[in-house]
């Protein structure tokens, strides 16, 4: 499969999850908490790697149960990508959890705790 073929497949995936997490996901918690960052296609179409980002940055928040529920939902999206893509084979659906948005509020917070002891 061609670059361009695959990097319109990525984002023709990214939008039906995405539209299927906010529309048919019933887990509120999930639908609330949770959103598509990246979608990365295999180069021969098999897998499809979903990188999920978490909304809400709590310290108590349990980010395995939260994994467990999204990798509960794999076939479902399995399903939805089949039935929106008109291709040969539908990919298996891998989940992956993106940190980089809780590592930059933890970085921000780190140098606003350097900028205000600079002032004092």
């Amino acid at each position: 499969m061609n670059d361009r073929r695959r990097q319109g497949l990525e984002k023709e995936i990214s939008r039906i999850v995405g539209t299927t997490l906010l529309t048919e996901v019933k887990n509120d918690k999930i639908r609330r908490l949770v959103s598509i960052k990246e979608t990365t296609l295999s180069k021969d179409g098999k897998y499809v790697d979903l990188f999920f980002s978490i909304l809400d940055i709590d310290e108590n928040l349990n980010k395995e149960k939260l994994i467990e529920d999204l990798n509960k939902l794999k076939g479902f999206f399995r399903k939805a990508i089949g039935s929106e893509l008109t291709i040969r084979h539908t990919p298996e659906v891998r989940i992956h959890i993106d940190n980089t948005a809780e590592y930059g509020v933890k970085i921000s917070s780190i140098l606003n705790q350097i900028s205000k002891k600079d002032s004092e």
